[in-house]
């Protein structure tokens, strides 16, 4: 009983769940409206009125059924993908209601706004703007439109066009709309500027000017700011308020009028009045005043110079038109029929190379088109004449040392007496620099390193006309100050009546200096100015006849220049003045001048009176006595002392004499050592005219055999008279007279000698005075032997201030050797050592012997010893 109840409730509730299913339907909505925009969201709504605890099934175009809990779907920012039918139904466990009525979704891509101006582009202030807002797309007619300035909202007028009458400069601004309706809102518009700007002003020009002569031609032409000129502007022309047209006097085109032959009916004020097409409120006006002169003009011709220009200069030409403006100039020389040349500016400069350039010269002006030409200028004569050239002077010489001053002058000829300013320039590096302390005819600069340069110098006229440039000179500016080197001619070591002259020379120059001589006497005084001596620009000083007061030590000094500018001191020289004595003789043994090194030399004096005290004396590098050695020996015997040494070197170079005890020296001559393979055997001694000479080539090595020999004098190859070693001259003469040296292929060169030459004549002479003297002899002997005892002290005391000065001398030479001198006994003109010379010298023949010695000097060679025997 109970079981059939429990299934009769069971089926009931089946029956009423059937009935129940089969009757509910959902309800699908949306939210806000089915047609939208992409972007918009869309809510769809889906809902069952009976019961509850359903479970919500949507539909969609793209998707299967998919289930929403909350009974809501939402579509956020739809796509245009996302439009379509849409439906839901709802299930509760196994059943499931109807589906809704299907709703169809549009979507539909946002319009965008766009903003259009008229007119479009640059406004000017007073005009009428209108802004349209175009939305196309959307089938939508019902918007309300929005706009913005500057993205800021702008006004609550919701029309498609916005309207702004007489802009100003505050409307201007970038603007923007967008639309609104049911759906939403349109994309809101690109940005649009709106410029305002003043009206543009109008300029009338006129060529060729506004001050114009009868019968010219005018143009006016009226012309808008170069910004604005895009713009469709038209034109009006105005003559005093009235309207001008087109006719035969006036021609009218656009913004340009132009009036033919000007007459004074002419003259008044024109305006133009200009607007943008279609914009009247963009009008502007601009007059001129336009004056008409009756007489026709005439050109004046003037010249920067006064008509008178120097070759090598320009003069320019000037035509003046008073202050109108506009016109070209014609330029005419020589003749009116021909231009010789058209300029834009009032100025003609001519350069006047030669005196032809010159001439007469006219000029007159024009302008417009067709051209309107003034009258011709009075002629105006340009006369050319030749350029002076200056000449620039130095003093005291080109070549310079630091710290002296130079006196430079720049002189111009001219007939005339013309007043010139002068400039100075320098070329250094090939750059060409003004002399800035140089501004007047003569200048003075004390010189450094810096101012060595070429240098030039010129001079202006008041006028501005230049003389021709000097030639360059080149100034040449040594760093150091200069020294003098004294040399001594014919040598130091000289008799009483001898002639010597004392040569100072300046190093690397010889111009405008004068000399003065100094010597000392004794160890303990100073240098003395020489009272019998002078300056002089050849550097001179002659002792005519040596005396023994005249023994001492020698320098000079040069200078020059104001203020006086001064040398260095030169090197010093020793003068040794010995007494005539002909009983002494020094004899050398070999009897030549010239020794191979290692060999040995004897040297003796010997007193033909039988008196002694007579020594062998040598100046080398030191002033002694035959040098006693294991090399060397001293031997005295009776009237003779010999002077031995067995072992030459090169050091042993130097000048030997006899010395007396009494500090007599007599007969000085120069020994030289070489340490060559080969020497020149050549006479001590001078040789006599008419006399036989053998010059001899020796050999180191004497075993050495049919050896030749070259002989050369004055640096020419001698060939007709040698043979083998041997060079023979069967008869000498004068012409003979020079310097010889001998060379071997293979074994070198022998020292250089001088071989001199003395008159025949000599020696009947010498016999006379030798039977003269015999006569003599004994008085002159008594004489001297009184003078002796009367001035023993003094000599003594001479004889130890000589050796005191000739030891002076040699420290001296041996200093001015380290500064580049030349020591005492070497020949101070060509500096060496390594020939030697043998002279007498004949009075008469004075002049002949300098000169030749002069140009043997000035030959070159460079290994010279100079000894005189007398």
């Amino acid at each position: 009983m109970e079981l059939s109840s429990l299934l009769l409730v069971i089926l009931l509730i089946s029956a009423i769940d059937s009935e129940e299913t089969e009757d509910i339907k959902a309800t699908l909505t949306v939210q806000p409206q089915s047609s939208v925009f992409t972007g918009d969201t869309v809510i769809l709504t889906c809902a069952v009125d009976q019961f509850t605890g359903w479970e919500i099934l949507f539909l969609t175009p793209s998707n299967p059924e998919s289930s929403e809990a909350s009974g809501t779907k939402r579509i956020s920012s739809v796509k245009v993908s996302d439009g379509g039918e849409y439906k839901c139904r709802a299930r509760r466990g196994n059943y499931y209601t109807l589906y809704s009525d299907p709703i169809r979704v549009t979507v539909e891509e946002r319009p965008k706004a766009q903003v259009s101006v008229r007119p479009d582009g640059r406004l000017f202030r007073g005009e009428t703007v209108t802004l349209t807002c175009d939305i196309n797309g959307g089938g939508v007619t019902s918007w309300r439109y929005r706009w913005y300035k500057d993205s800021n909202y702008y006004t609550t007028n919701y029309q498609q066009k916005y309207k702004i009458s007489s802009v100003s400069k505050s409307d201007a601004g970038k603007y923007t709309c967008e639309g609104a309706e049911i759906r939403g809102f349109s994309h809101t518009s690109d940005a649009v500027t709106l410029t305002v700007s003043a009206l543009p002003r109008a300029t009338v020009r006129v060529t060729p000017d506004t001050s114009v002569f009868t019968g010219e031609t005018v143009t006016l032409k009226c012309e808008i700011e170069e910004q604005y000129r895009s713009f469709n502007w038209r034109y009006l022309w105005y003559k005093d308020r009235t309207e001008v047209y087109k006719t035969q006097h006036y021609t009218v085109n656009t913004n340009t009028l132009t009036i033919s032959s000007v007459s004074q009916s002419d003259q008044s004020q024109y305006s133009c009045e200009t607007e943008i097409r279609e914009r009247p409120k963009t009008s502007s006006r601009s007059s001129v005043d336009l004056i008409v002169t009756g007489s026709k003009p005439k050109a004046e011709l003037t010249s920067d110079t006064e008509g008178s220009v120097l070759t090598g200069n320009t003069v320019t030409l000037k035509c003046l038109m008073n202050h109108f403006t506009g016109w070209k100039f014609y330029w005419y020389q020589h003749t009116q029929n021909t231009e010789k040349m058209t300029t834009d500016t009032n100025s003609y400069t001519i350069y006047a190379a030669s005196v032809s350039d010159g001439g007469q010269f006219w000029c007159r002006a024009g302008r417009g088109n067709p051209v309107y030409y003034t009258d011709y200028s009075d002629v105006l004569w340009i006369n050319v004449t030749e350029s002076p050239k200056a000449v620039l002077s130095v003093e005291p010489d080109k070549q310079l040392f630091s710290g002296e001053t130079v006196t430079v002058r720049c002189d111009i000829q001219t007939e005339q007496d013309t007043e010139w300013t002068y400039s100075w320039t320098v070329e250094k590096y090939n750059r060409w620099n003004t002399v800035n302390q140089c501004k007047t005819q003569e200048c003075k600069i004390t010189v450094n390193h810096q101012h060595s340069g070429n240098y030039t110098c010129g001079g202006k006229r008041v006028n501005g006309q230049n003389s021709e440039k000097s030639d360059a000179v080149t100034l040449t500016v040594s760093s150091y100050q200069p020294k003098t080197v004294l040399r001594v001619s014919p040598q130091q070591w000289l008799t009483e009546g001898d002639s010597v002259t004392l040569m100072c020379v300046v190093n690397r120059s010889s111009t405008g200096w004068t000399f003065s001589w100094f010597t000392k006497h004794n160890l303990s005084s100073g240098y003395d100015l020489v009272s019998d001596s002078s300056g002089g620009s050849k550097g001179n000083y002659t002792v005519s006849s040596a005396a023994l007061k005249h023994t001492g030590v020698y320098m000079c000094r040069a200078e020059r220049g104001d203020p006086v500018y001064h040398t260095h001191h030169s090197n010093t020289q020793p003068l040794w003045i010995t007494g005539v004595s002909s009983s002494v003789s020094l004899n050398i043994r070999p009897n030549r001048t010239q020794h191979f090194s290692s060999e040995s030399l004897s040297l003796s004096c010997e007193d033909h009176r039988n008196s002694t005290g007579w020594t062998v004396r040598r100046y080398t590098n030191t002033l002694e006595t035959c040098p006693s050695s294991s090399s060397s020996s001293v031997r005295s015997t009776g009237t003779e002392s010999t002077c031995t040494i067995r072992s030459l070197i090169t050091s042993d170079t130097g000048v030997y004499w006899c010395e007396s005890e009494s500090g007599h020296k007599l007969h000085p001559v120069n020994i030289s050592i070489h340490d060559g393979d080969v020497i020149l055997d050549s006479p001590v001694h001078p040789v006599t005219e008419g006399d036989s000479l053998t010059l001899h080539c020796l050999y180191r090595y004497k075993n050495l055999s049919n050896l030749r020999a070259e002989f050369y004098k004055d640096g020419s190859e001698e060939q007709n008279q040698t043979t083998g070693d041997t060079m023979i001259i069967s008869t000498v003469s004068k012409s003979h007279e020079g310097f010889y040296y001998c060379k071997h292929p293979e074994r070198g060169a022998s020292l250089k000698s001088w071989i001199s030459v003395t008159g025949s004549s000599s020696r009947g002479l010498m016999v006379g005075v030798v039977v003269g003297l015999s006569v003599m002899f004994f008085i002159i002997v008594l004489v001297l032997l009184w003078c002796y005892r009367n001035k023993k002290g003094k000599v003594s005391e001479s004889s130890s201030g000589v050796s005191a000065q000739q030891n002076i001398s040699q420290t001296s030479d041996q200093k001015h050797n380290e500064d580049g001198y030349t020591p005492l006994q070497f020949d101070n003109v060509t500096g060496a050592a390594d020939l030697t010379y043998a002279d007498i010298e004949l009075k008469p023949k004075k002049e002949v012997k300098i000169k030749k010695e002069k140009k043997d000097i000035s030959s070159g060679l460079n290994d010279v010893i100079y000894a005189q025997i007398k």
